[in-house]
C-alpha cells in the first residue's frame, strides 16, 4: 500500500516543486516584473532563432541562466522572448519594443557579450552574445541604441 501511495505521489510532488522553482526562478531573474510591462499574448511572427541563450537578473551576482531554452524573434520592432513551454507557466513572453532596449557591450573575463536594458525597467540586465546582438539588430534594420556600460 505504502509503494503504491508513494508512486502515486511522486509525479504530483515532483510538478509541484518544478512549478515552485520556476515561479522562484522567475522572481530571482526579474522575468516576472519584465513580464508587468512587456507580457506579449499575440501570435508570434517574424523571423526566430530557437535554441538561444541569455542570462537575465539585478545584478551580475543573482543572474539566472536560460541556456539554449529560449526562441528569440524580431517582429515588427518587437524583441520576443519565449522560454521553452515547460518555462511557461510561470515565465511567459516578452515583447519588449525594439526602441525601448538600450545596449552596452560588455567584456568578463574572456567572454565578451552585450548587456540589454529595457527602459520601463532598468534595473534587470539581459544579456546576450554580442552574435546574437548582432543577429537581432540585422533583422531589426537598425542598430539597438547604445549606451555606457557605467550609464546602467
Amino acid at each position: 500500500m505504502t509503494a503504491l501511495l508513494a508512486v502515486t505521489l511522486f509525479p504530483v510532488a515532483f510538478i509541484a516543486i518544478w512549478i515552485g522553482v520556476m515561479w522562484l526562478l522567475s522572481r530571482i531573474s526579474g522575468w516576472h516584473t519584465l513580464a508587468r510591462h512587456y507580457l506579449y499574448r499575440g501570435e508570434i511572427r517574424g523571423v526566430s532563432r530557437s535554441f538561444q541563450g541569455a542570462m537575465l537578473g539585478y545584478s551580475r551576482w543573482r543572474l539566472v541562466r536560460y541556456r539554449g531554452c529560449l526562441t528569440v524573434t524580431v517582429d515588427s520592432g518587437m524583441l520576443i522572448l519565449k522560454p521553452w513551454f515547460i518555462f511557461g507557466a510561470s515565465q511567459p513572453p516578452l515583447a519588449i519594443p525594439l526602441e525601448e532596449l538600450m545596449r552596452a557591450d560588455r567584456t568578463f573575463l574572456f567572454w565578451t557579450f552585450c548587456e540589454l536594458r529595457a527602459l520601463r525597467e532598468p534595473r534587470i540586465m539581459i544579456l546576450v552574445s554580442q552574435r546574437l546582438a548582432r543577429w537581432i539588430e540585422s533583422q531589426a534594420g537598425s542598430p539597438i541604441r547604445s549606451a555606457q556600460a557605467s550609464a546602467f
